[in-house]
């Protein structure tokens, strides 16, 4: 392989040479970017005729993904001078992006946002639709600086915490950079000897460059190894274990049973397990270390009944609150993240339940988990998951509605549960008729009340319910007729609704609703994700998406007041959503301690763990939030979790946020 620049320039400064110096050496490139293995698209980088650096890339998950084209011309210090990416984004929307540097001003501008900033001193900018191609110019760039670090545009500074050269096999000279500065946690890139671009392995989508996918499990593992020694080090350090017995005293305590608030309560806590709760006037253990609640409210810690949980995502969830999870679809890794989790060597809430997730190999195909060409394939991998500790399987939308009845029946003589996608042509009322204990997802609720022809592979699953949902009659007699069957074979819904309201609602530059409340507390390559807008909304059917994201919030409400079991979870970005999806519960209608209810006890019912958790009682296990105001008043008071306790260990929420850039509230 060419090296990226001559001798003379490696011999001076990384990035001093002219254009025409580096169209000679910048060699072009392709990878293919893979799902579980699988090929779902390609990138490819090289070089204009004229010096500019020029990528490409696509793929597809299942029927959603991005095409984007970016072109990048540096100017002779390393720095972009202009940026264009065009293409579409994940939802199929329309990606319009421009960077240049006039006089001594950068400006941005794109669907999503715009801005403009000093060039002195000069900063690199990474684009709200930016790829594999501006972090390697950008990686490059900060290799060649003496402190290897760099400001970026809108704001901020990344720089390289490590870089570890890596022999593969006898010929293959690698090196793995870590980045921090992007978001929540560090960014792994390996890079050649060269400086170039090789691989992102992860869990999910894995770009690897082409001739050397058999590699992307081995780097994968490399690099889950130095992951693994950063959250070590964290957890290390944002972890207390009390010394004996602790007491937090004169709090105000939710009770999930009654909905009502205790007053002035002493909560003891020995080791991992509450000791007792005693009322105002009783003495406090001798010796105790004493956490004083007063003017603030404490509730059993809450549950994200929907996650997919990578380990970057436990500091988020314990600085809110969130202390137990479902996760309803992972790589094959995750009774490791698991594990981790429960023995607190990493920060993160109990993986109380797993669920292993299969779908029906296809065009539209899930990215993870068993992908299945036969009924016969599709038992086998019920086994598998029942052999490596699942508790329940999540069917997808590709399933052939044919074999719903015998994969639930399978499941179902090995103690499993089932849940999931309804698979295209198969109505929910089938699904449930065919033995599903449980629907994700309130979309799913209402295609039921459109035709069973719809491809609901595709993003139809999600255009069809802003055309049509508004519709639906929720008191009408089809609808209260579901109800009953639903009822009747005590079927729990777990609606993840506020991922719908950015959907149905926005547009591109307007902020997604789920986290308005809390955009100027995110690092800022974070929070400018969250302009991008939701479905590409015809002209003209603004108000009629609106109309049918209302009409969903109603279905939740006539589900919860038919006695339907409603479990919250998020299917996004970990804690900041589940306070959303609290708050939309009730700005659907339903009471404030029937909603808190659903977040504790309730879901601890469903995953099997109603006597150990989701109450604060004597016997019990220690996992408790500290809250500062009165939820069961103001349910956006849930926002402002104070001190997290899990499993008998205390967590400042200031100080997870803090370790991760986010800022606490005020």
């Amino acid at each position: 392989m060419k090296s990226v620049f001559t001798l003379l320039c490696m011999s001076v400064m990384l990035l001093s040479c002219t254009p025409e110096k580096k169209e000679m050496t910048y060699q072009s490139m392709e990878y293919n970017l893979l799902f579980g293995g699988n090929k779902a698209g390609y990138f490819k980088s090289g070089m204009t005729e004229d010096g500019a650096y020029r990528y490409e890339m696509e793929y597809n998950d299942r029927g959603r993904g991005p095409h984007l084209e970016e072109t990048i011309r540096l100017n002779t210090e390393g720095f972009p001078e202009s940026i264009e990416i065009l293409g579409h984004n994940y939802l199929k929307d329309t990606v319009s992006e421009t960077f240049s540097i006039t006089g001594d001003k950068a400006q941005w501008k794109s669907t999503s946002e715009q801005g403009n900033a000093a060039f002195q001193p000069p900063a690199f900018y990474v684009g709200a639709n930016s790829g594999y191609g501006n972090a390697e110019l950008l990686v490059r760039k900060m290799l060649a600086s003496p402190d290897q670090a760099t400001a970026i545009y809108p704001s901020g500074k990344l720089h390289i915490s490590s870089t570890t050269p890596m022999s593969i096999g006898d010929t293959l000279n690698l090196k793995l950079i870590e980045v921090v500065g992007y978001g929540f946690s560090p960014t792994y890139y390996w890079f050649d000897t060269e400086d170039r671009f090789f691989a992102a392995p992860s869990s999910w989508l894995t770009a690897i460059r082409t001739g050397y996918e058999s590699l992307s499990e081995e780097l994968l593992a490399l690099q889950l190894t130095r992951e693994k020694a950063y959250y070590a080090k964290t957890a290390a350090e944002l972890t207390r274990t009390p010394d004996g017995t602790l007491v937090i005293s004169n709090v105000t305590l939710f009770d999930p049973k009654s909905g009502e608030n205790l007053r002035n309560r002493h909560v003891v806590l020995k080791g991992n397990v509450i000791d007792a709760v005693l009322d105002a006037k009783a003495e406090l253990p001798e010796g105790a270390e004493v956490i004083d609640g007063t003017g603030k409210t404490m509730l059993p810690g809450l549950f994200d009944m929907h996650t997919h949980l990578g380990r970057s995502d436990g500091i988020l969830n314990l600085a809110a609150g969130v202390t137990s999870v479902r996760d309803l679809a992972n790589s094959f890794d995750l009774p490791d993240i698991r594990n981790e989790f429960n023995d607190n060597s990493v920060i993160g809430p109990r993986i109380l339940v797993m669920s292993g997730f299969i779908d029906q190999a296809g065009p539209y195909a899930g990215p993870i988990g068993k992908i299945i060409s036969s009924l016969e394939e599709g038992l086998e991998a019920i086994d598998f998951y029942k052999e490596r500790g699942y508790h329940q399987i999540k069917l997808y939308s590709s399933i052939n509605p044919a074999w719903v009845k015998p994969l639930a029946e399978k499941a179902h003589s090995l103690g499993l549960r089932v849940s999931g996608h309804i698979p295209a042509h198969m109505l929910a009322r089938q699904a449930v008729a065919d033995g599903y204990d449980e629907i994700q997802h309130i979309n799913m609720i209402a295609l039921n009340f459109m035709s069973d022809t719809i491809d609901t592979r595709t993003p139809l699953r999600f255009s069809m319910i802003g055309k049509h949902a508004h519709e639906i009659d929720v008191q009408g007699a089809e609808f209260q007729s579901f109800v009953e069957l639903l009822k009747s074979q005590n079927i729990v819904v777990d609606p993840t609704v506020s991922i719908f309201e950015g959907m149905l609602t926005t547009r591109a530059g307007e902020p997604d609703p789920m986290y308005v409340e809390i955009l100027d507390r995110l690092p800022v390559q974070v929070s400018r994700g969250f302009y991008s807008g939701g479905l590409p909304i015809p002209e003209g059917q603004e108000m009629q998406y609106k109309a049918s994201y209302g009409n969903l919030l109603e279905m939740i409400r006539t589900l919860h007041e038919a006695g339907i079991t409603l479990v919250p979870g998020t299917d996004a970005m970990s804690g900041f959503a589940l306070h959303n999806e609290l708050e939309n519960y009730v700005q659907a209608g339903i009471s404030n301690a029937d909603v808190l209810k659903m977040a504790t006890l309730t879901s601890a019912e469903v995953s099997g763990y109603g006597e150990e958790l989701g109450s604060i009682e004597a016997g019990k296990w220690a996992d408790l939030i500290l809250v500062d105001g009165d939820p069961l008043s103001d349910i956006s008071d849930i926002r402002r979790v104070s001190l997290t306790i899990k499993d008998g260990k205390i967590y400042t929420s200031k100080e997870l946020y803090e370790a991760i850039g986010v800022k606490h509230f005020e």
